[in-house]
């Protein structure tokens, strides 16, 4: 992506993200606030959450074929880099950028969008599993932080899938001279006689 303003564009990328989530959908500081609260209980729950995560993607032919030989423990290395500084926060515009740079590696290592919600559910779900079985936390307080690591869930996975989309065209445009803008409005010429209806 030689040519491609990356730093201006993580930038501007992530603040029209922002703007287009509802404010009671995305991570707030109160969520930010439970969340460190409750990081010495879930820093524990690093070597499981890391083991099972690289454990089903190297299961399935698709995920593993990411991977270079010997990868994994680097791999894992950069999973337990990003719990650790999720649970210790700040959740300040450098970290929500970071986020949306995820979205330009994955187009670079050739993880798919399916690829990174599947395994963002599973996250979700064995967090879930752990907080109520494992932590046993008095079940209201595991259903609010179900609730902010939801949010938290929702808020980076449109950075990463927005910002793969934008990173995407902007490649395209650079190696074809043709402006995001066109790209953009041949996109819409292109599907607007599609009718949805049809499909199902």
């Amino acid at each position: 992506m030689e040519g491609v303003p990356i730093s201006a564009s993580l930038v501007d990328v992530t603040e029209k993200i922002f703007s287009q989530l509802p404010p009671s959908t995305r991570f707030s500081s109160e969520d930010e606030t439970l969340l460190l609260g409750l990081a010495p209980k879930l820093l524990p729950l690093e070597d499981a959450l890391v083991r099972g995560f690289y454990d089903i993607l190297f299961a399935h032919p698709q995920t593993a074929g990411v991977f270079g030989s010997g990868e994994r423990s680097e791999r894992e290395n950069a999973l337990r880099r990003w719990w650790r500084r999720t649970l210790g926060g700040p959740f300040d515009a450098q970290y929500w950028r970071w986020q949306a740079a995820v979205g330009l590696i994955h187009i670079r290592r050739g993880v798919t969008n399916p690829m990174m919600l599947a395994m963002w559910g599973w996250v979700l779900n064995a967090l879930q599993e752990a907080l109520f079985e494992n932590l046993k936390l008095p079940p209201h307080e595991a259903a609010r932080a179900m609730e902010a690591l939801h949010r938290l869930a929702a808020t980076v996975q449109a950075l990463t899938a927005e910002s793969y989309l934008r990173h995407y065209l902007l490649a395209l445009s650079h190696s074809t001279g043709v402006s995001t803008d066109l790209i953009d409005r041949l996109v819409t010429v292109e599907l607007a006689s599609l009718d949805p209806s049809t499909l199902g």
